[in-house]
């Protein structure tokens, strides 16, 4: 069963069929779909949702849809495609969240959660070049760079170290 994790603001659970829509919006967005394969259409966002909701049940592990007051505003998780080089701490907010800390309030709860939860004192994040909101999260949340590496995709990024011991529980 997928946990659910609670901030001040924030609910993060699992996701569903009825995210869908907060999905395609993000999705059908060049602008703030750029760095995550988009735009898409309708039933490509869709294949995101389910490889999100599969991932849960091949590993026990995934992306949270990020909620506050009902609304889903975007997802973050642990992610480990297959393939990747390792654990990934990855989001992605509609950009009605943007500036908003809740990013970061997202991000630091699910780092609490692969510390306690599935015993990570470290994970990583991949982000592509100019992805310049992504490297400015990264380094508040503690994040060095480790290496560069050329991904299954073809696209090389820099992989990042984020330690979970600081992390409030």
């Amino acid at each position: 069963m997928t946990p659910v994790l609670t901030t001040d603001r924030l609910t993060l659970r699992a996701p569903i069929a009825e995210d869908l829509d907060a999905y395609v919006r993000f999705f059908a967005d060049a602008e703030a779909s750029h760095f995550y394969g988009g735009p898409l259409r309708r039933d490509q966002a869709y294949g995101v949702l389910c490889r999100d909701i599969g991932h849960w049940a091949l590993k026990g592990f995934g992306k949270f849809a990020i909620t506050r007051d009902g609304a889903t505003l975007g997802g973050c998780g642990i992610v480990h495609p297959e393939g990747w080089p390792g654990h990934e701490l990855t989001w992605w907010l509609l950009p009605v969240a943007r500036g908003t800390g809740i990013a970061q309030e997202a991000s630091r709860a699910v780092l609490a959660w692969a510390r306690d939860r599935l015993g990570r004192d470290v994970v990583e994040t991949h982000f592509r070049d100019g992805n310049t909101a992504a490297r400015r999260l990264t380094e508040t949340l503690g994040g060095k760079k480790l290496r560069r590496e050329t991904f299954p995709d073809g696209i090389a990024r820099d992989i990042y170290a984020i330690p979970t011991a600081e992390v409030p529980a």
